[in-house]
């Protein structure tokens, strides 16, 4: 055996079981197929156990090959290998641990309300990656359950993703704190979406108009009033607040929709056609901003004492008012960066980014499970 076949055989393994075959879920996997000749030659064999989705699994406790894989991400399913019927998370996880091996690791690329089941992955060792804000964000009780169990069971929990996509927030922000920096204040643009539709409306675009060029670019959820309403940008901002430490529930943030009041009820269709009459107030405001110099911007504001998420007037062309787009800027002024607080700006949202998010924090994970096999 030559010194690059016994390097590979000494490979540490990596056991990857991914829970979600959605866009993020799928170019992920792409991700990992492209990455993993280059991980092989610096000592990890990355092998994906495990691919769930709504329909079904499918597992491989040697891996499911690069071609299968491949299959999944364009939309196949590699109907060979899949359990085609339904399953609850406690099917999936029974799933899982038929292919888990030493130094697994749990990849939620869901939005389900599954904060029970990242807390009985941890309870068992496993470590999670997640994109899913739902259990970040969920009762106070899931949420302590979920990082004492990360405490005790010896696991990793890693969520960058969840509030900057792929830009590096949490993880500098809870490099700050781990280095004793006191956070005062986090302020963010965080949404692609309507930071689409602030530049349309700053721009001259009727916000109704915005609302509708937001759908047809792929930007909204199906309906648009899911983007709208700020309940991810409140998402993103409780989970801010958490890991500076305050002890809130999603409930307490306030919350500004940009949904008009008679239109949150009816049904998708009717909303889109009636906006463009109940969506004045909106534009009006946008024209009064301009008037006084300044811009409008949908932000968050996280301090230790406070949140609030909702429209706020920004200078012009500075700060978060040079935003244009879908791009996101996240303002974090501490006691170290007080003066001249730390910016980091860039996409934060779309497949790709979300998914090497991901990926980024899988690496981090590595390590110490390197260390350990």
């Amino acid at each position: 055996m030559d010194a690059a076949q016994k390097k590979f055989a000494e490979s540490a393994v990596v056991s990857i079981a991914l829970v979600g075959k959605g866009n993020v879920g799928r170019a992920f996997l792409r991700q990992v197929v492209g990455a993993r000749e280059s991980l092989r030659r610096c000592g990890t064999d990355l092998r994906v156990t495990a691919v769930i989705g709504r329909s079904g699994a499918v597992t491989a406790i040697d891996g499911i090959g690069s071609s299968a894989l491949l299959d999944i991400a364009d939309g196949g399913s590699a109907r060979r290998e899949e359990k085609t019927e339904p399953l609850g998370w406690g099917r999936i996880t029974a799933a899982i641990a038929e292919a888990s091996s030493r130094g697994q690791i749990i990849v939620d690329a869901t939005a389900e309300d599954d904060a029970d089941a990242h807390a009985a992955w941890l309870e068992r060792g496993w470590h999670v990656v997640t994109a899913n804000k739902k259990p970040l964000t969920s009762a106070l009780s899931q949420y302590d359950a979920i990082m004492r169990d990360c405490r005790h069971g010896g696991a990793q929990y890693r969520y960058e993703s969840t509030v900057g996509a792929g830009l590096p927030v949490l993880s500098a922000l809870q490099d700050m704190l781990a280095t004793g920096d006191e956070i005062l204040e986090i302020r963010g643009a965080v949404s692609g979406t309507l930071g689409f539709l602030c530049s349309a409306c700053e721009a001259g675009l009727p916000f109704a108009d915005a609302v509708l060029e937001a759908k047809r670019l792929g930007f909204t959820e199906p309906d648009p009033r899911q983007d709208l309403s700020g309940a991810d940008v409140a998402r993103k901002a409780l989970i801010l607040a958490r890991l500076i430490g305050q002890r809130g529930e999603l409930a307490d943030i306030e919350t500004e929709s940009l949904v008009p009041a008679d239109l949150v009820d009816c049904d998708t269709g009717t909303f889109l056609r009636r906006l463009a009459t109940s969506g004045g107030e909106i534009d009006a405001r946008f024209r009064e901003a301009a008037n006084r110099g300044q811009s409008l911007r949908y932000a968050l504001t996280v301090r230790p004492d406070a949140i609030r998420v909702g429209l706020e007037e920004v200078p012009a062309g500075a700060g978060l008012g040079s935003l244009k787009g879908p791009e996101n800027m996240f303002i974090i002024r501490t006691r170290r960066y007080d003066a001249n607080p730390l910016i980091i700006r860039g996409p934060g949202a779309g497949a790709e980014v979300t998914a090497a998010g991901i990926f980024s924090d899988l690496l981090r994970i590595i390590p110490g499970i390197s260390s350990r096999t």
